[in-house]
């Protein structure tokens, strides 16, 4: 399932829209894994820049299931580097059909390696 608040995305019908900023994509986030869900990917930004990106996409389980301690763990300490890093630095909005588009295709490389992953499991 793909979490974004990048409007450029049109994945699937397994993409949630979030209103708000990347702030708010990651707390939903943390809200699915309480549920159960687990993070498919990291939900870090690609790099320091992109902490100042409006936009962020990040992939979870379909389902509940599992431990998920770890994905718990890792969403919170994103939530809390994100905080610390706006604290210090406004987000970007200027360039933010720029920030869309590198968001999209992280996003598209995540897929891709997910889907990787899938398929040496399943062999």
């Amino acid at each position: 399932m793909i979490l974004t608040n990048n409007i450029t995305v049109n994945e699937s019908g397994n993409t949630i829209l979030v209103e708000g900023d990347q702030l708010a994509v990651l707390k939903k986030a943390r809200d699915l894994i309480h549920k159960g869900h687990y993070l498919m990917a990291s939900p870090l930004a690609a790099s320091g820049r992109m902490h100042f990106s409006p936009v962020r996409s990040i992939l979870i389980s379909d389902k509940p299931e599992g431990d998920n301690t770890q994905s718990l763990l890792a969403i919170e300490n994103s939530i809390e580097l994100l905080q610390n890093s706006l604290a210090t630095h406004t987000v970007d909005y200027k360039n933010k059909e720029d920030y869309e588009f590198i968001d999209y295709e992280l996003l598209k490389v995540a897929l891709k390696e997910v889907s990787e992953l899938g398929d040496r499991f399943n062999k």
